[in-house]
């Protein structure tokens, strides 16, 4: 009798998988967190607003911070997927999610 080794699961093909597995839910936890924020939808309508002039100089700031923390918390994501430690995320700036709420 001989034993078919090609359906063994060895313990690095494991690990992969569950590193593969955890980089998924990051990936899904960081757009669940801006997305909280600031849908695809109202992303879109604030770059129309921001490219048109038609944000107010505060509001620019605003939309500039908001974006800066956008590319913070796939950052994060980023560095807690490669290191294997769990997310820093970043905190959402002020007045961002009122921004969004407008659009």
């Amino acid at each position: 009798m001989s034993v078919d080794l090609s359906k063994l699961v060895t313990a690095e093909a494991l690990a992969a998988q569950a590193a593969a597995r955890r980089a998924q839910a990051i990936k899904a936890e960081v757009q669940a967190r801006i997305f909280a924020v600031v849908d695809q939808n109202t992303q879109a309508s604030l770059l129309a607003a921001m490219v048109a002039g038609a944000l107010t100089p505060a509001d620019e700031t605003t939309f500039a911070d908001g974006q800066a923390w956008i590319e913070a918390t796939k950052q994060a994501g980023r560095d807690a997927v490669s290191s294997g430690d769990n997310p820093i995320w970043p905190a959402v700036p002020a007045g961002v999610a009122e921004l969004a709420a407008q659009f």
